[in-house]
């Protein structure tokens, strides 16, 4: 296993603190992104690490839930879904803007006008890297 950096070992300690792994433990993901930001590592990259010590994160809206098992919980309604292969419904990896329709429909209109905000302050070179970053995480197969 690797070694944990500062980030994961701060998760490993507030989750544990919360009653992890007996409990299910939310932690904000403002607060774990600009940790993540600050120390220059991924969250994407966090969370993959964290996988390797049996510490599950998934991203719910303002939170990250960390569970203890890779196994999710299933909410009433998921039975009744068309389509039950898979437990969580992905956006469409193949249109970009439909993607970021999709998650913006569930944002309220503080969290949008935030993230307009935070979009407004980057520069050139940010937005271009966050484009570059996704386009190399979900179009690898592409010419």
């Amino acid at each position: 296993m690797n070694e944990l950096s500062a980030v994961e070992n701060s998760i490993k300690h507030c989750i544990k603190k919360n009653g992890f792994p007996e409990k299910t433990v939310r932690l904000p993901f403002k607060s774990i992104h600009e940790s993540c930001k600050n120390h220059s590592i991924a969250l994407k990259v966090v969370l993959a690490n964290l996988i390797q010590h049996k510490i599950f994160g998934t991203i719910q809206g303002d939170f990250i839930e960390f569970r203890a098992s890779d196994n999710l919980k299933e909410k009433p309604n998921a039975s009744n879904q068309k389509n039950n292969s898979s437990k969580t419904t992905m956006p469409n990896m193949e249109d970009p803007k439909e993607m970021a329709q999709s998650y913006m429909s569930k944002m309220t209109p503080e969290q949008i006008k935030e993230l307009g905000k935070m979009v407004s302050n980057m520069s050139e070179e940010e937005r271009g890297n966050i484009l570059k970053n996704f386009s190399t995480q979900f179009f690898k197969n592409k010419p």
